[in-house]
């Protein structure tokens, strides 16, 4: 009894340290432009030279500067559009100073090399890639200024540049200045010294320094000092880092607060679906497993607690892909505590010895619970290494849930599961700590799967007819539309303006309203010339002023493509693994249930003319992490009862391939169904409390779910048994080169 004592103390503590630090945790959550709104400027882009013309090229570059440029402020998953032929709007999440972001995204960052007679000596073409911020020390160790570190990439052409200055030595002109953005027209640096004299010459961002050169230098890196504080050598580092601009940006507006792309009450409502799925999946684990359900509900709150607070320490902003990441996490997480159940209730079955048992089973799962989190963990470094925006975002809370799944429902609760066991309290009270202890089911897995099988052949089919017929229901990611800016003197009743605008597809979310006075709508519809002119006189009567300018698709084009390209290299990283712990049959079949999934998806998107927006990205990213993570418990256990019952014998009959199939499904049926559930009754609560502005993504989720239950569980263990069979049945090569024995028939055939 004083055993089961200190479990109960062990989970007070757990419950009181964790009520402490669910209001500091949730207040410190960063939200993104999604979910919260944020800060919008809209530049128009013109050509650095007057004579130039912008070209797709130009554009393209401008992005990933401008991307670039906000990683250095600390902003993640910013919103990048670019609208017509040279206007670029950027809203940013969670800045704290305003002034700084404008400066740093606008800046265009030419670094060039000058003489005293401001001729061009040598660009930032001669520089690497990095620039790096030192101290300067006086001789008491006391640092007073700092400087920034260029690496040369072209070492020869600056030795000839430097030696060629420094053969002006006596002259008073052996000067390298080096400036940012210098400008023809307004800079000189005579000018300069004449107004600020010599000392002070080079002392903000523009005339950055002038050094003497008194020999040519052949070094790799160059520093330039400028009696930088800390703050300018980062500045200035980071806006070499970051590239120089191929165009210039000029503020079209006046920048303004936006308001959360999917509705102001999405936090809410999020937070309020997270409660109820709480609530209610540790309702199913305590129905289920009794005892150990209520010490799996107690890991999933802290659980769910620690996902935030390292989320909070590396500066996450959650966005709508975070929260995609953060249901699979969930689903793992329980994942993990059911499978441990599942496999000591196999082991109870037939053995009535609880420790022994709990042991046994704790030792089987933990293969299966590391390699399901190992080819996920993989999928998100691939995700996060490659990918751009909300791939990243989405890959950053996927690895932090699955470190979290380890340490919560893996070691914290077989630490507290250990503790229920070894107090011998239930020793006689086995059902009370488990739940009902009973054998599995008989049931011909291979011969259910050809009923999915056929469906989802036909889903798949009729999907692809629908697409190449009549196409997806693209929303304005894809296609690319019109977005409308209003303004008025009086307050903006944006029922009317919808009611207007009516006919050419808008959303309830693609609007919003910097002030009453101010705002913009999107529509999925590029307006031709007449129409758009109808209904600029029809606000016009409304007391509106517009003006309206195309969307372009390039960016969701080049993210569609960055997430396309991540997901691929993600899927060879898991063919390998899977080919290293498993064999290709596992992996060959583990793909094809992933594209499955994915399929799936998209066929009823076609079928039921569901619009696809680039939220379709981070739902179909959930279930590729589900659907790997489902089916590699399935072939842990082929693998393991392989060994068991027939003792990883290389060749297999088709009858032996079966039963070990059918008694694999079985022994997993349980699992499958329960985590399927609990992770599914996350995504109809998000459904149920009025979540309407990320509709699609929980339909793709809800559909992904369903589909990846039927095939881990009863496809892909029957194409595994096809290929396996094929496999083992293939004729052994005859690798002896030697004279073969002629066969003469009638006498040694």
């Amino acid at each position: 009894m004083k055993k089961i004592y200190k479990l109960l103390i062990v989970i007070i503590i757990i419950l009181l340290a964790g009520a402490y630090l669910i209001k500091p945790t949730i207040k410190d959550i960063s939200y993104g432009i999604d979910l919260q709104g944020g800060f919008e400027i809209l530049y128009r882009i013109e050509p650095l030279d007057a004579n130039d013309t912008i070209d797709e090229t130009d554009l393209k570059n401008t992005y990933t500067a401008i991307s670039n440029r906000i990683d250095t402020l600390g902003v993640s998953e910013p919103v990048i559009n670019f609208e017509g032929d040279n206007l670029i709007r950027i809203q940013l999440p969670g800045v704290s100073n305003e002034e700084e972001a404008r400066q740093r995204i606008s800046t265009t960052a030419v670094l060039s090399f000058r003489d005293v007679d401001d001729n061009l000596l040598l660009t930032s073409e001669v520089l690497g890639n990095r620039a790096t911020i030192e101290q300067n020390t006086s001789s008491s160790g006391q640092i007073f200024t700092y400087q920034v570190k260029l690496d040369i990439k072209d070492t020869s052409k600056f030795y000839e540049v430097t030696k060629a200055i420094a053969a002006k030595s006596g002259t008073g002109e052996n000067l390298m200045i080096t400036w940012l953005d210098f400008d023809e027209e307004n800079d000189s640096y005579k000018r300069r010294v004449e107004d600020y004299g010599e000392k002070n010459a080079c002392n903000d961002m523009r005339c950055i320094s002038a050094a003497y050169v008194n020999e040519g230098l052949s070094s790799k890196s160059v520093v330039i000092t400028g009696n930088f504080t800390k703050d300018d050598a980062q500045y200035l580092a980071d806006l070499i880092n970051s590239g120089s601009l191929p165009t210039k940006l000029v503020e079209e507006a006046t920048p303004k607060s936006v308001s959360p792309a999917f509705g102001s009450e999405t936090i809410s409502k999020t937070g309020l679906a997270g409660i109820i799925t709480f609530i209610i999946i540790s309702l199913i684990l305590i129905f289920k497993y009794r005892v150990s359900g209520l010490l799996g509900s107690i890991c999933l709150f802290v659980y769910a607690l620690l996902v935030f607070v390292l989320f909070n320490a590396v500066d996450g902003v959650l966005t709508l892909t975070g929260i995609a990441a953060l249901v699979l996490g969930i689903g793992m997480a329980v994942d993990s505590i059911i499978i441990s159940n599942e496999r000591i209730k196999d082991e109870l079955y037939g053995n009535s010895n609880l420790v022994k048992s709990y042991k046994e089973g704790i030792k089987s799962s933990l293969v299966a619970i590391v390699d399901a989190n190992i080819t996920t963990l993989i999928a998100g470094i691939v995700l996060y290494i490659f990918g751009e925006s909300s791939v990243k975002g989405f890959a950053t809370m996927l690895i932090i849930t699955i470190f979290v799944t380890v340490f919560a429902a893996v070691i914290l609760y077989r630490l507290l599961l250990s503790m229920a066991v070894n107090s011998k309290f239930f020793n006689e009270k086995q059902s009370a700590l488990f739940g009902k202890i009973r054998g599995h089911r008989d049931i011909d897995y291979v011969k259910q799967a050809r009923r999915p099988m056929i469906l989802s052949v036909c889903i798949i089919a009729v999907g692809i007819a629908f697409a190449i017929v009549r196409g997806f229901n693209f929303g304005v990611d894809f296609t690319g539309g019109t977005n409308i800016v209003l303004s008025s003197e009086k307050d903006i009743n944006f029922d009317k303006v919808k009611e207007i605008v009516k006919d050419y597809d808008i959303r309830d979310y693609d609007y919003y309203v910097g002030t009453q006075k101010e705002g913009y709508i999107v529509l999925n519809n590029i307006l031709e010339e007449e129409n758009e002119i109808e209904v600029k006189n029809k606000l016009l009567d409304l007391g509106i002023e517009s003006s309206s300018s195309e969307i372009s698709t390039l960016v969701t084009e080049s993210l569609t493509k960055n997430a396309i390209m991540s997901l691929i290299y993600a899927i060879i990283a898991i063919v390998i693994y899977m080919v290293i712990r498993f064999n290709f049959n596992y992996a060959i079949t583990g793909i094809l249930m992933l594209i499955h999934d994915v399929l799936i998806i998209l066929a009823l998107f076609a079928i039921f003319n569901v619009s696809v927006d680039f939220i379709i990205v981070a739902a179909l990213l959930t279930i590729i992490g589900y659907s790997i993570n489902d089916t590699i418990v399935v072939f842990d256990r082929i693998r393991a009862n392989k060994k068991k019952l027939y003792h990883n014998r290389k060749k297999l009959t088709y009858d032996e391939l079966e039963k070990l199939v059918n008694e694999s499904s079985s022994t997993t049926f349980n699992r499958n169904l329960w985590t399927s559930v609990t992770t599914v009754v996350s995504v109809i609560t998000l459904l149920s409390v009025g979540l309407n502005d990320i509709f699609t993504f929980n339909l793709a989720i809800l559909i992904g779910l369903i589909a990846g239950t039927i095939s881990s569980l009863l496809i892909g263990p029957r194409i595994w048994m096809v290929l396996e069979s094929k496999t083992m049945n293939r004729p052994e090569e005859d690798d002896d080169d030697g004279p073969q024995e002629l066969k003469i028939k009638g006498i040694n055939d």
